[in-house]
């Protein structure tokens, strides 16, 4: 089935192409290495922060970015999950927090 231009892809979309290319270019998603691709999405935002902190183009703090929804992806995918329903269900939730939710002015 074509997309058409107009139609957003969804995250389960991008989940299963950023699988085939993970599984293509060798990156593992077995259940045994959860705790490394959990670590290499650490890497990836604390790549972010240092691109942020030594003043990069913030196109260079977007592609880390990028690399860490990446690997989260991929590990979504390894563990079998549905991101789509996962990211509706935590949006519905966090609509229905208060203000500032879990910080110290939030509570």
């Amino acid at each position: 089935m074509q997309r058409s231009k107009m139609e957003p892809e969804g995250l389960n979309v991008k989940m299963a192409e950023v699988r085939a290319m993970c599984d293509a270019k060798g990156f593992s998603a077995d259940p045994e290495r959860i705790w490394e691709m959990l670590a290499l999405i650490h890497t990836e935002v604390s790549e972010a922060t240092d691109c942020y902190k030594k003043g990069q183009p913030l196109k260079a703090v977007g592609e880390e970015l990028i690399d860490a929804i990446i690997r989260i992806l991929h590990l979504l995918s390894a563990l079998g999950l549905d991101a789509e329903a996962i990211y509706r269900h935590k949006m519905a939730v966090n609509w229905e927090r208060p203000y500032k939710y879990n910080t110290v002015r939030g509570g």
